[in-house]
């Protein structure tokens, strides 16, 4: 990091370590704030737990800090923001959709509120800290909201479990829903997988919590997310141990490659007598008939431009048919890319498909390159990012965090921010 400590009259008032874990503690405060770790309502009430004037208090207290400790370190910042000109043409993108937006007002609320700061504390993290350093910072964020998530699902029932509809008794923790919190223990149990056996100094008590985590996404009752914590660890121990073997890894990769298509056509070919075997909703509890109407009605009406970030699924105009379609009107697409498309149509989508691809590429380079577990996080991340917004929307809809580390990590695997952390 690039403290520099405080001085007056020839004295260290703020040395440089103070300085740094300051700024940790406040990294880790503000990206709380974004996972929901303030804001969890009870499951009928819209009212949140934590008094919603202390929760703007944070929202704003925060954006201030941001921009301050951003103007502190011009030069890194503009450095930092200028070395990704595709993640910096998606945040523009996604910015300016006011001029455009079906509902202006409503756009411009949810770029001032939600989108701007995500930005800017995305920024201060890239251009701040190392990639070793974001780890653990994340680690610290993702156990902190698990954990708080246990304790209200024990101590709080009402607001920790879905005691209404049909998830009744599922665990949601923080989260309004049982597979948000599904998501997020499989992004811990993964981080903490990591941390146990491929840190520099590995931390054999992350297993304890990576046990609870398990345990946590059998509780949650989220299929998907139990499903996809087992590909994520497939994943991380595949990338880690056939990372750059020459002719061995090419052969297993390519045998991979196979057995996959393989399995997927399998899959789709007969998914749903599968489903059924399994007594399962073929339309995946609507979302295949929410997927049909949004791509054949909704995002041909404009499907270049978008119909500004946050308006869509707010507007009675706009929802109309999926009554008849999906028995309901859904809160979101319940895809990460559909939501973001019918934000900013496919130009803003094909801004973001090269930002990921670009960060994919140089994360897969870093993580063959050092063997670490802080260099191998962003190869998983950014592939979980995909498996998870299939079924899911986790990209720039409302708050969220892993927009904040997917635009970070764009950021930070950038050549030329790589090696001034170096």
């Amino acid at each position: 990091m690039q403290a520099q400590k405080l001085t007056l009259n020839g004295s260290t008032v703020v040395s440089d370590k103070q300085i740094d874990f300051a700024e940790t503690c406040f990294a880790i405060f503000y990206l709380l704030f974004f996972a929901g770790a303030f804001g969890f309502k009870a499951d009928i009430s819209e009212t949140p737990v934590i008094s919603e004037s202390i929760i703007t208090l944070i929202r704003y207290a925060g954006y201030a800090i941001t921009l301050l400790l951003l103007s502190l370190r011009p030069v890194e910042t503009l450095k930092t923001a200028l070395s990704n000109k595709w993640a910096l043409g998606l945040i523009v993108v996604v910015s300016i959709s006011f001029l455009w937006s079906y509902n202006p007002p409503v756009t411009i609320d949810s770029i001032w509120k939600e989108f701007i700061p995500m930005f800017l504390l995305s920024l201060y993290v890239a251009s701040r800290f190392s990639l070793e350093e974001q780890f653990k910072i994340i680690l610290w964020v993702l156990v902190i909201v698990f954990l708080e998530s246990v304790a209200l699902a024990i101590a709080m029932p009402g607001v920790g479990l879905h005691t209404d509809g049909p998830f009744v008794g599922s665990w949601k923790g923080v989260f309004a829903q049982k597979n948000q919190f599904g998501a997020h223990s499989t992004m811990t149990m993964i981080a903490l997988f990591m941390l146990a056996n491929y840190a520099k100094e590995k931390q054999r008590w992350a297993l304890i919590l990576f046990g609870g985590c398990f345990a946590a996404l059998l509780v949650s009752s989220s299929v998907t997310a139990l499903t996809l914590s087992f590909v994520g660890l497939m994943l991380t121990i595949f990338y880690r141990r056939f990372a750059w073997l020459g002719k061995r890894s090419v052969l297993l990769g390519s045998l991979f490659v196979l057995v996959a298509v393989s399995f997927s056509y399998l899959l789709f070919s007969n998914w749903v007598d599968i489903l059924r075997y399994f007594d399962r909703d073929p339309t995946l509890s609507t979302r295949t008939l929410i997927w049909h109407l949004v791509i054949n009605f909704k995002i041909p009406n404009s499907p270049y431009l978008g119909y500004g970030r946050g308006v869509f699924w707010d507007s009675l105009s706009l929802t109309t048919g999926f009554e008849s379609f999906a028995y309901h009107v859904p809160p979101h697409a319940h895809n990460g890319f559909l939501d973001l498309i019918l934000d900013v149509g496919f130009i803003g989508f094909s801004f973001f498909c090269v930002t990921w691809f670009m960060t994919y590429v140089r994360a897969a380079r870093l993580a063959y390159d050092r063997k670490e577990a802080a260099y191998l996080w962003p190869l998983l991340f950014l592939s979980m990012l995909i498996l998870f917004n299939t079924f899911e929307s986790y990209l720039a809809r409302l708050t969220t965090l892993y927009w904040i580390l997917f635009i970070t990590l764009a950021f930070s695997l950038s050549p030329k921010v790589l090696a001034s952390k170096d």
